[in-house]
This record gives structure tokens, C-alpha cells and sequence, in this order.
């Protein structure tokens, strides 16, 4: 083994490490391998950037644009509203309808946008029925999910996979992952209708726990001191209730508290709190109490005007990922001030002014209502108060919508390659007024891109050190003697666990060449571990981290780490069983 193929096998590793503990932006470790490998001498340049010019990462950059352009068209938008008015306070009707919207949605454009909008639709129906978000959220996401397993387009794992099935000459069309993908979308479907609610855990958010007239009270934070003679009482005993001032929440060190009438009060609990001033700061002078100086940008204090309590999570492509809640100056630009940050269902209330925002976070602010006009208007962050009634542009729906049907159709016949198709696509509808052109740059999540490119030189780096080919020989002993048909098995598993550790995209990139390499030392086709790879990484249900709407609804769901390992994992299994009992008998092995 030479000293490259150590240090491709350790950058392998470091990179697992980096992505699961989420200690550096994924985008900034493609980068980082991208470095390493070129000042070591691993890779010359040309073969360093093959990534960024790659057919695969044109297609995905171009997908990202017809996306936005059918999302800011507010079709999307108002089809969610709609079944929230369709649902005719049923939850189970509502349910149905919108996991079927989801995953037909999720087929032909990106999964992420769809599922963004969504959210504020399904927080609107749970507050209108007194359901529990939680018991929607995942389900949608893994619908998502499943919708986009069965296209070339539905994901960017997909995309991927059929760049590397095009080297070995397997031309991976528009419609290739159907077959198996509608049988795993209606086993998947039942799963969902039929165990979310007994599985699902009831978790529901601040702001989605007060309605619009209960929210525009004067809220703050107070902190038990230490001579408070609240200290060792319970809630129910304080003189909070009979005072007509409702505790929200129960901060203690950096957790949030399940609030039972029992729980007693120490000292430096923080409680957030809602009622009128003059009590409040009664409470203040009488008990010890400290109000708590709002988590602003400058430090100042806030007017005690009348405010809106309400939350924002930080979007996919926003750009204000990586800067802290104190270089937003959201004070300034907004006049709105934070009280908290929810990272991954963990409560940040100390200190959050310099915590760097990453996608995903929520932010519990408070403003005025002009303030939340304002912010409706921003794609930095996504609003989580319900369906806005406005439809942006919808003139343009119609024109954004033909041209995404114009690309499958003819990327279904094979006319043309689908990165020709969904560039042209891209450039007609900035040639055509749908978007500019700098709404379409913006749309692209670049870090995405770059992710996928540094994953590509690794990749790259494994293939010419001989990595690659010393992996497949190890896994070929260990599973060799029992037959292809169980090493397909082996190999998909391997390939699904990989992607609930890492992103799916990197997962696929991975696993593809390995898959390849593979089948090659067993004689079979390389078609079906090719296929196993897409469906593992396009199917990553059991982690947060395996699939990027799994993160969108991590923090509206409430959910914990174990919320999705409890209620994805038998999914993720049995949607891999299908896969493997099926795959070849669609794509013999030999």
C-alpha cells in the first residue's frame, strides 16, 4: 500500500468525521479536499477541477433554477393552500393530500423548495386543527424523498449516478428509476399513513402555540435570582398564574424544559414569559426577578411596545449562512430582535449573538408587524407562521411550469442530453422574463455544487492511487464467496449507511465508483450496484443529516436525534429490501 492510498483512505475518514459532527460547513471540507490533494501532488489540476466541469453539476445547478422559477411563480404556494382548505379540519385528509402532492412534486423538480413551502402549510393546519406538527413534518420530507427516487431529475443523487453509469456506457433515461420507484413509493406511502401517528411523537413549537391575538402581548425573558423567594416553588404555586402571566417556555442551562405544573423553580432559570407590562415588571420589583435584555445586535434595549412573537428558519440557499446573529444587524435592517436560536432541536439562548447561523436554524425574534412585512419579503430566511396570502407572480406559472414539462418530455425521448435540456431550459426562462438573471444565480446553492465537486476530486484520487480498487477487493473477500445476489445486498446496506452519516450527494459519489469496480471483480453487471447506489442515497430517512429536507424539518418538528432514527430506520429497511429483492430482477446481474 503506497503512502497515497494512505492518505486518500485518511482523508476518506476525516472528511465521515468532519461531516458528522458538523463541525465545518460542508462545502468549505470539498474545498479543503480539493487543497490537500493538489499541494500533496495526488492529482495534477486538470483532474483537481474535473468536478466543476462535470455534465452532473450543470444539470443540478440548471434543476436549481427551474425549481425557483416554479416556486417564485407561487404555484407551489397556493397548491398548499388549497389543501389547507381542502382538508375540511381533517388531519388524516389533509395528510393524504399533501404526502401525494409532495412526492409527485418532488419527481420533477428539487425536493428542497418543495418541502420549504410546505412547512408554513402544514404549521397553519396544525394550528387550525390542534394538531401536532410533528406528526407531519417527517412525513413530508420522506415523501419527498420518495417521490424523487423515481426520476432522473427528482434528485441530485439520481443526476450523479447516471454521470458515472454514462462512462461505462449505461445510458441512465428520464424514466429509468420508475418501475422499482413506484413500488417503493406505495409501500412507503402505507408506512407513512399508516404508523405516523402512532410512531411520531406530539412536539409543537413556541410560536405555533399562540394564536395571532395571544402573540401580540409584551413577552420577554426573566431570570430566577438568587435571592428570589420563587426558588423551590413549583409553577403552579407562583404567582405568575394568578397575575394572568402565562410561562412559554423553561430554560435550564442550555435545554429546554417539558413544563409540568409540578417542576420546581432554581436559581438562574430562565422562564419566557407573556402577560401585560404592568404585571410583568410588578413581578419584577416583588419577587427578585431579573427581565432579561433582548439578544440584539448592539446590545441596546428594546422599546416595550406592542411585538408579535413569531420564528424564522434560516433557508437552504440563504446568504446569510456562516455569519452570526450579531453581524445580521437584524435590529437595524428589520427593527425585530432575537430572543433564541433552535439548532437540531437544541435550545441556544446564551451567547447566541455569535453563533455563525447554518440552514436550518430557527430563530424566535420578536418585531413589529411591519417588521414581519418585511421579512415576508426575503428569501434569507423562511417564515414559520402559516401560508402567506399573497401568490407572487402568479401570471408567470404557467410559462415556468411548460418549460419544466418541455424538459421531461424531451428528455424522455433522448433527443438530448438532459444537462443540454435543463441549461436551455434555465437560459429560456431568463430570456423570457420568469426570472432575471440575478434571481437565477441566486437560486443556485452554490455550496452544493463545490461539495459535490471536492467529493468528485476524492473520488477521482481513490480511482488513480488505487484506493478504489483495494476497497472493492476487501469487500469482494468478505462477501465474494456468497454470491452476487448477496453482495448486491451487502453492498446497498453499505451504501445506505454511508448516506445517513454524510450527506446523500457525497454518498453517491462514493459508492458509485466503488459499485463499478465491484461488479467488475464478481463478473456481473455493473448496472445493478449502479441502481443500488441511487436508491441508497436518494432514500436516507433514519438520520437528520442524511438528506438535507430531513434538517428543514428537524427544528419546526421538534424532533430529536431519535425521533428520526425510531421512526426512519424500519423504513430505510424495508425500502431497501424492495430495492434489492427488485433491482435485479429489472437489471439482471448476469
Amino acid at each position: 500500500m503506497t503512502w497515497e492510498v494512505i492518505v486518500v483512505y485518511v482523508m476518506l475518514l476525516l472528511t465521515v468525521v468532519l461531516f458528522v459532527t458538523d463541525r465545518v460547513r460542508t462545502d468549505i471540507v470539498g474545498v479543503l479536499i480539493i487543497v490537500v490533494l493538489g499541494a500533496l501532488g495526488i492529482l495534477k489540476p486538470k483532474d483537481l477541477l474535473l468536478g466543476f466541469s462535470n455534465e452532473a453539476l450543470v444539470t443540478i445547478a440548471a434543476m436549481f433554477v427551474l425549481s425557483a422559477a416554479l416556486m417564485r411563480s407561487g404555484m407551489v404556494r397556493a397548491l398548499g393552500a388549497k389543501l389547507a382548505d381542502f382538508s375540511r379540519g381533517s388531519p388524516m385528509r389533509f395528510m393524504v393530500m399533501a404526502l401525494c402532492a409532495v412526492c409527485f412534486m418532488s419527481a420533477f423538480i428539487n425536493n428542497t423548495p418543495v418541502v420549504v413551502v410546505f412547512i408554513p402549510a402544514v404549521l397553519t393546519v396544525c394550528a387550525r386543527l390542534g394538531a401536532s406538527p410533528s406528526k407531519f413534518l417527517m412525513p413530508i420530507s420522506f415523501a419527498s424523498m420518495l417521490g424523487g427516487s423515481c426520476t432522473l431529475i427528482g434528485t441530485s443523487s439520481n443526476i450523479l449516478i447516471a454521470s458515472y453509469a454514462a462512462e461505462i456506457g449505461f445510458g441512465v433515461g428520464m424514466f429509468e428509476f420508475t418501475g422499482v420507484g413506484i413500488v417503493i413509493v406505495l409501500v412507503g406511502m402505507a408506512y407513512l399513513l399508516l404508523f405516523s401517528w402512532r410512531l411520531l411523537p406530539n412536539h409543537t413549537t413556541i410560536a405555533s402555540t399562540l394564536s395571532a391575538d395571544e402573540a401580540k402581548e409584551y413577552i420577554t425573558q426573566v431570570g430566577i435570582g438568587l435571592d428570589s423567594d420563587l426558588i423551590g416553588k413549583n409553577l403552579a404555586d407562583t404567582p405568575l398564574a394568578s397575575a394572568g402571566i402565562k410561562v412559554a417556555e423553561l430554560i435550564r442551562g442550555d435545554r429546554v424544559q417539558r413544563l409540568e405544573a409540578e417542576m420546581l423553580l432554581h436559581e438562574g432559570d430562565i422562564l419566557l414569559i407573556r402577560g401585560e407590562l404592568n404585571k410583568i415588571l410588578e413581578l419584577d420589583r416583588q419577587h427578585s426577578i431579573s427581565i432579561a435584555p433582548d439578544l440584539q445586535d448592539d446590545g441596546s434595549e428594546v422599546k416595550r411596545v406592542e411585538m408579535t412573537l413569531f420564528e424564522l428558519m434560516v433557508a437552504p440557499e440563504s446568504p446569510l449562512i456562516g455569519q452570526s446573529c450579531r453581524e445580521l444587524g437584524l435590529r437595524q435592517r428589520f427593527d425585530v430582535s432575537v430572543f433564541a436560536l433552535q439548532r437540531r432541536g437544541r435550545h441556544h439562548q446564551r451567547e447566541i449573538a455569535d453563533l455563525e447561523l447554518r440552514m436550518g436554524d430557527i430563530l424566535l425574534v420578536r418585531g413589529t408587524s411591519d417588521a414581519l412585512e418585511s421579512l415576508r419579503r426575503k428569501n434569507e430566511f423562511i417564515l414559520l407562521e402559516g401560508v402567506h396570502d399573497e401568490v407572487v407572480e402568479p401570471h408567470k406559472a404557467p410559462l415556468a411550469l411548460g418549460t419544466i414539462l418541455m424538459v421531461v418530455l424531451l428528455a424522455a425521448t433522448g433527443l438530448a442530453p438532459i444537462s443540454v435540456l435543463a441549461l436551455g431550459g434555465a437560459a429560456f426562462l431568463v430570456l423570457s422574463g420568469v426570472l432575471t438573471a440575478r434571481d437565477a444565480y441566486s437560486s443556485i446553492d452554490w455550496s452544493v455544487l463545490v461539495l459535490i465537486a471536492g467529493m468528485i476530486a476524492l473520488g477521482t484520487a481513490m480511482d488513480r492511487t488505487g484506493a478504489l480498487e483495494i476497497a472493492a477487493g476487501q469487500l469482494y473477500t468478505a462477501t465474494g464467496g456468497w454470491g452476487p445476489h448477496v453482495t448486491l445486498w451487502v453492498f446497498y446496506f453499505m451504501a445506505a449507511a454511508l448516506s445517513l452519516l454524510i450527506l446523500n450527494k457525497p454518498a453517491a459519489v462514493l459508492c458509485a465508483p466503488l459499485g463499478i469496480e465491484l461488479a467488475t471483480k464478481l463478473g456481473c453487471h455493473p448496472e445493478p450496484f449502479i441502481m443500488a447506489v441511487a436508491f441508497a442515497a436518494s432514500t436516507a430517512m433514519a438520520t437528520p443529516m442524511g438528506y438535507q429536507t430531513n434538517l428543514l424539518v428537524y427544528g419546526p418538528g421538534g424532533y430529536n436525534y431519535r425521533d428520526f432514527v425510531f421512526f426512519g430506520l424500519p423504513l430505510n429497511i424495508l425500502v431497501g429490501i424492495i430495492a434489492c429483492l427488485l433491482i435485479p430482477l429489472v437489471w439482471p446481474l448476469t
